[in-house]
C-alpha cells in the first residue's frame, strides 16, 4: 500500500498574496508544513501539486530543497492536478490538504488508512478538527472517475461536493474526539490576522510545533487564549466569502 500526501498550493492568492512563502521562525509556511508531514511513518511520498504558472516555480524550488516531490498541472480543475499527481507516484491512497495548513493533523493519519481498509471509502474526512488541521483522505480511482465526468477546464477547487452531493460515492468521516472538536479555533492562512496567529503559536512552541500532537497544541492555545483571539473573527469571513464563490457551484458532473 503506497500512501502519499499531495499538498495542493499555488501563490496566486487574493486573500494574502504570497502566503505560502511568508516567514515564521525563519522558515516559508509551506516549508513548515512539509517538516511537519516528514515525521509521519506512515507516508511514502510527499507531492506538493501546484500549476504550471511560472509564478509558483518558487514551490518547486521548495519541494526540492526540502527532498520532496513536486507535480505541476492545470491551474484551476484540481480534481485533474490531484488525480494526475496521484498517477504518476503511483498512490494506492492520497492524503490532501492546501498548503496553507503548517499544523495538520498528521496524527490523524492511521485513522484515516484505518478507515479506508475497513470501510472501503472513496472520501475519508477528519472535517471535526479544527480549521487547519483537518485533510481529507481520497481514493485514486474515484477521483479518476470525476475526473473522466468533468470539462478539463472545469473550476474544481471546492471538489468536496463531487464526493459528498453524489450517492455513488461512499464518504466517511473520522470519529473526533470530543475535546479535539474545536470549531472556535483557526489554524490556516488566509488573512493577516492568521499570519499573526501562527506566528505567536511558533514564537511559543518554537520549531517544536512540528512534531506537537493535535492535542498537544490545542492545550497549549488553551493555555494561552489570547492567541487564538487574534484570528478569532476570521473563520467567519472566511466562510462568507467560500459561500459567495461557490453558491453557485463547480462545473457540474456530466451525466
Amino acid at each position: 500500500m503506497k500512501v502519499g500526501f499531495i499538498i495542493t498550493a499555488r501563490l496566486k492568492s487574493t486573500r494574502l498574496p504570497g502566503k505560502l512563502l511568508l516567514p515564521i521562525q525563519g522558515e516559508p509556511v509551506i516549508g513548515l508544513m512539509i517538516d511537519r508531514l516528514k515525521l509521519s511513518p506512515h507516508l511514502d511520498e510527499i507531492i506538493i501539486a501546484t500549476s504550471e504558472n511560472p509564478e509558483d516555480d518558487r514551490l518547486c524550488s521548495i519541494a526540492e530543497q526540502r527532498g520532496v516531490r513536486c507535480f505541476r498541472g492545470h491551474e484551476r480543475n484540481v480534481v485533474e492536478r490531484l488525480a494526475l499527481a496521484g498517477r504518476e507516484y503511483g498512490l494506492d491512497y492520497i492524503l490532501n490538504v492546501t498548503g496553507d495548513c503548517p499544523l495538520v493533523a498528521c496524527d490523524f493519519i492511521p485513522d484515516v488508512l484505518s478507515l479506508f481498509e475497513k470501510t472501503g471509502a472513496d472520501l475519508v474526512q477528519t472535517f471535526d478538527l479544527p480549521h487547519g488541521m483537518f485533510f481529507y483522505g481520497i481514493k485514486p480511482s474515484a477521483l479518476d472517475r470525476i475526473r473522466a465526468r468533468l470539462p478539463r477546464d472545469a473550476e474544481t477547487s471546492a471538489w468536496g461536493i463531487y464526493f459528498t452531493e453524489s450517492a455513488e460515492f461512499r464518504v466517511e468521516k473520522v470519529a473526533i474526539p470530543s475535546d479535539l472538536r474545536r470549531k472556535d479555533l483557526r489554524l490556516t492562512l488566509d488573512y493577516p490576522q492568521d499570519f499573526e496567529m501562527l506566528t505567536a503559536v511558533y514564537g511559543g512552541l518554537g520549531k517544536d510545533a512540528r512534531r506537537r500532537s493535535s492535542r498537544a497544541i490545542i492545550a497549549y492555545l488553551d493555555g494561552h487564549p489570547e492567541i487564538p483571539a487574534i484570528n478569532a473573527s476570521c473563520e467567519e469571513l472566511y466562510r462568507k466569502r467560500f459561500e459567495e464563490e461557490y453558491q453557485y457551484s463547480p462545473d457540474r458532473l456530466e451525466t
